[in-house]
């Protein structure tokens, strides 16, 4: 193993010996923190009294040298829940069960978002889940450009999706900081003003509920895949 190869977090070796805490448990700490109370609360002096450890020890205990890493090995947890066990041969329905167990695994994991940007799929389970990916879209009847554009479509759906649904569970949760009676007095004055013909054609505006945010997931992924589907290959022969 190389310096560089020792210096990643994914490649350095277990303890020689037995430790009151593993790095799979720290780390199972850490998202269980995380899902509880967000990310915020993840600090190492918290895993330390979560395990009744020494905060130091925490370090030493998962082999990390910095609290990025341990969000590193976080982030590479959860790509393990998106991982679908028996992957759909045809492409469509592979893709849609990818979709379907990554909104899952992030509708659980809310604050794995927030982390994108930090190489998100680096790890082992991440990698899988790239692996995963290239594999559902091995049947469509296109070049490996238009391949990658569909993972990449699709991806970014759930990612809008699961944005979608925070911001309104958000807002919901925040229903207290105003009055609802002024809030909808508020609106009823803007619309009567005229300048929002179509909203007040709509009626009033009400939160949408989870089974709303389930059912628009499953519209709009099956609008994506039926476009992806119906779209032209590079040789003019419709993507099957």
């Amino acid at each position: 193993m190389t310096p560089d190869e020792e210096s990643l977090v994914w490649t350095r070796p277990a303890p020689a010996r037995r430790l009151p805490q593993t790095r799979e448990s720290i780390v199972a700490a850490a998202v269980r923190l995380a899902d509880a109370e967000g990310l915020a609360a993840v600090t190492v002096r918290r895993l330390a009294e979560e395990l009744d450890a020494r905060p130091m020890s925490i370090y030493s205990y998962a082999r990390v040298e910095s609290k990025d890493e341990l969000l590193d090995l976080m982030i590479d947890e959860v790509c393990g829940d998106m991982l679908v066990e028996d992957l759909p041969e045809d492409w469509r329905p592979a893709l849609r069960a990818i979709a379907e167990r990554t909104r899952a695994a992030l509708l659980a994991h809310p604050w794995w978002i927030e982390l994108i940007g930090r190489n998100v799929l680096l790890g082992p389970h991440g990698t899988r889940y790239r692996e995963q990916s290239l594999a559902a879209v091995r049947t469509l009847d296109a070049d490996e450009p238009a391949r990658q554009a569909a993972i990449v479509t699709v991806q970014t759906f759930v990612v809008g999706q699961i944005a979608f649904a925070l911001d309104e569970q958000g807002a919901a949760a925040a229903g207290g900081r105003h009055p609802e009676a002024a809030i909808r007095q508020y609106h009823r004055q803007l619309l009567a003003t005229g300048d929002f013909p179509l909203l007040a054609g709509a009626g009033p505006a009400e939160p949408t509920t989870a089974d709303d945010r389930d059912r628009y997931f499953a519209q709009g992924l099956e609008w994506l895949l039926a476009g992806i589907s119906s779209a032209q290959s590079p040789g003019g022969r419709p993507v099957q």
